[in-house]
């Protein structure tokens, strides 16, 4: 699951102080902070839409599934505002109100499906499912500004033909539903999407040309354009609140296990800008309202949340 972020961070660990170190900045960003301290490990950030409460995985030692929790960004002493306890959780992501999460949960088989959480307080979960098939498998889910669309990355899907007599294997197809899962539609090649404030457009993360790059397209799938390319692979596109521009991580090939960084581009793919450089991991940001970018990194023992402001 997050096995490949535990080996590093151990490997690192026993050779290096250089872990100690902390994320380091370019000249772009104004302001960083690290979020969480625990003792754990936590990843894949998600800032609340009124940017109040971020939630994120924590994993304690890489034998041990991971949870959701959500933590109070305005009243620290409010602490974890929710715990999936023992139903495992991963890849938050909130629906426009704040009211409930989205997470890719595991069966008792291991495989991994939708689950929504339900209530005040997030108190309740439930599976998202297509109507007859209580274990679809789904990964990154992101839901639309309306509240009733959601796009996701289906790991495997086979697309067939009129008739039933030709198929095509899309890995990692783009789908997109309602919040029940219902009348899911594959609409290309894609993950980790996510929908513009406006609701307007949808980026997502593509396999093409030898390396991972981002697109933009139409939130129903349509005229998608490339926006970024080179070297580097390039996924985990979040909008900033205006919507003009998109932050991403980037990593270089062998590297993408053990090296990445954040860049912030224009939604039609002009003037990117680094924002963060080194040797850490720096991943999967989530760009709230508040101004700040949240993102994972391993800049101490552990994995733990940091926050960024950028200065341009």
């Amino acid at each position: 699951m997050r096995a490949w972020l535990f080996i590093m961070a151990l490997s690192v660990t026993a050779c290096s102080a250089s872990l100690r170190r902390p994320v380091v900045t370019t000249d772009a960003v104004s302001a960083l902070e690290q979020v969480t301290r625990s003792s754990a490990n936590e990843f894949d950030p998600a800032v609340s839409p009124s940017a109040n409460a971020v939630a994120y995985e924590v994993a304690s030692s890489p034998d041990s599934d991971a949870r959701i929790e959500v933590m109070s960004l305005t009243d620290p002493s409010h602490g974890v505002l929710y715990d999936s306890r023992d139903t495992v959780g991963l890849e938050p992501a909130w629906t426009p109100d704040g009211s409930s999460l989205v997470f890719v949960s595991k069966t008792k088989h291991g495989s991994e499906r939708l689950m929504q959480t339900f209530g005040q307080g997030i108190a309740k979960t439930a599976f998202v499912a297509a109507a007859g098939d209580p274990y679809m498998a789904a990964d990154w889910p992101a839901v639309a500004p309306n509240g009733s669309t959601m796009a996701m990355s289906l790991p495997r899907v086979q697309l067939y033909e009129s008739g039933w007599r030709k198929s095509r294997r899309i890995d990692h197809a783009l789908g997109l539903s309602d919040l029940r899962g219902t009348g899911v539609r594959v609409v290309g090649q894609g993950t980790d999407p996510a929908f513009s404030p406006d609701g307007k457009l949808i980026a997502f993360a593509r396999f093409t040309g030898g390396h991972t790059h981002l697109f933009v397209a139409n939130a129903d799938g349509t005229n998608s354009r490339q926006i970024t390319d080179g070297p580097a692979d390039d996924a985990e596109p979040s909008w900033s609140p205006d919507g003009e521009r998109i932050v991403f991580s980037s990593a270089h090939g062998d590297d993408h296990w053990t090296q990445s960084n954040l860049f912030v581009v224009h939604r039609d793919g002009s003037g990117i800008v680094q924002l963060t450089e080194g040797d850490r991991v720096v991943g999967h940001p989530s760009w709230g309202h508040d101004g700040f970018i949240y993102f994972h990194a391993n800049a101490g023992n552990h994995f733990h949340i940091w926050r960024l402001r950028v200065a341009l």
